[in-house]
């Protein structure tokens, strides 16, 4: 929480801190309060995220023991056994403040992705192996040099600033590991959340076709039979033109519902106007003008012009039912690969945040998503003075869509 706010003031200030060390004076006042400000942060962040805090110290209680032994025992005996009259070593205690956090997090990295560390880190007998062998060397070279205290401090600060680089660029180098492979499985699972999620749908469809058969055709034609043996009635007869009329009718919607038939003697403009002025028909009692603007010569290769079909269709029937508004205006542009779909009303608008939520607008948010499948936008945005906005955007994609822009 604040992360951001918080690393800006941190950057500024040792920035500044930096810049001044041309002057004593102005370095120490700039110092001063770069350690004042550092720990009004520390004290904000720990109260902004005490709960996360409380939460990440149970989780990692081993690791920063470890870390925190590691770190300190060095340290405490380093103050326990060099000679404070020298004090050429006093500020290597400042050091702590930075290797501790650094070496905590290389051990929760270390104790979470283990293959990694291992392919990348030396084993921890190598590693005391290394120590000794450095600090014998060190020792070595400035007995035969007749080095002073001055020597080895200066070895020592080196090794130290060395050590906390290398764990800065070790921890910027699995960081950025693990967030590639963390998109990589983030994506991997979006993809899978799509494919269960399109086999529900299809399961979906499935179980309504399954109802629409047995609750309106098999009733319907159980009713025909029963009264064809009383066929020699008038009134039965009507009865039974009637049902095989409005059955014909029904059959023919529902084929309408599950897959458009664009009439190839029309225009794809003219196939649209058709849908609108069914769905105005639908809900006639509404008194709700409905204006659509397209090219004449729109073109939109397979399956790009059902899918806006049945964008059209839900986008205009949701604004029929629950915009309350008595304009809607529909525009369809395309420009090259390009296809954006506009959809306003003049109704009681709708918020964006809430929609998700709301039990009566389910079919935008299965759009939406249908819309995030095939990589395009959908946007919402308040009509002024009131009402609401819908803005689709795709890409056609596909070999035939390019081959006809070249033979335009």
């Amino acid at each position: 929480m604040h992360k951001r706010q918080v690393d800006w003031i941190l950057k500024v200030i040792s920035l500044f801190t930096l810049i001044s060390i041309y002057d004593k004076q102005l370095y120490s006042i700039m110092f001063f309060w770069q350690w004042v400000i550092s720990g009004i942060l520390i004290a904000v962040t720990v109260f902004k995220n005490k709960k996360r805090i409380q939460f990440f110290l149970n989780k990692q209680s081993k690791s920063l023991t470890y870390a925190l032994m590691m770190t300190a025992i060095p340290f405490g005996t380093y103050i326990l056994f060099m000679d404070k009259a020298k004090n050429v070593f006093t500020n290597l205690v400042f050091y702590f403040i930075f290797i501790f956090p650094l070496y905590a997090v290389y051990s929760i990295v270390q104790n979470n992705v283990k293959g990694f560390i291992q392919l990348t880190q030396l084993s921890t007998w190598n590693k005391w192996l290394m120590i000794v062998v450095s600090v014998i060397g060190v020792g070595l070279i400035g007995q035969v040099f007749g080095a002073g205290p001055l020597f080895y401090m200066i070895v020592f600060h080196s090794l130290i600033w060395l050590l906390i680089f290398y764990y800065l660029l070790l921890y910027k180098q699995i960081k950025q590991s693990l967030e590639v492979t963390q998109a990589t499985e983030q994506k991997q699972y979006d993809s899978y959340v799509s494919r269960v999620a399109q086999v529900a749908k299809e399961e979906q469809l499935k179980k309504e076709f399954s109802n629409y058969l047995h609750d309106e055709i098999l009733q319907d034609l159980l009713a025909v039979k029963n009264m064809i043996n009383k066929s020699n009635k008038a009134e039965v007869q009507q009865m039974i033109t009637e049902t095989l009329t409005e059955l014909n009718k029904s059959i023919r919607n529902q084929m309408q519902e599950y897959h458009p038939t664009l009439l190839s003697s029309l225009t794809l403009k003219q196939n649209y106007e058709n849908l609108l002025q069914i769905i105005k028909k639908t809900y006639a009692h509404q008194q709700i003008n409905v204006s659509f603007t397209c090219k004449d010569d729109l073109f939109l290769v397979e399956p790009y012009h059902f899918i806006f079909y049945r964008l059209i269709k839900e986008l205009t029937t949701n604004a029929f039912k629950h915009s309350h508004g008595s304009q809607i205006w529909i525009q369809l542009t395309q420009h090259l690969d390009q296809i954006e779909l506009t959809v306003e009303d003049d109704g009681v608008g709708l918020d964006p945040t809430e929609y998700k939520h709301n039990q009566g607008h389910r079919g935008l948010y299965s759009i939406q998503e249908q819309i995030a499948l095939l990589e395009g936008e959908m946007n919402f945005s308040m009509r002024k003075p009131h009402g609401l906005k819908i803005q689709i955007i795709l890409q056609m994609k596909g070999e035939h869509s390019y081959e006809y822009f070249i033979n335009r």
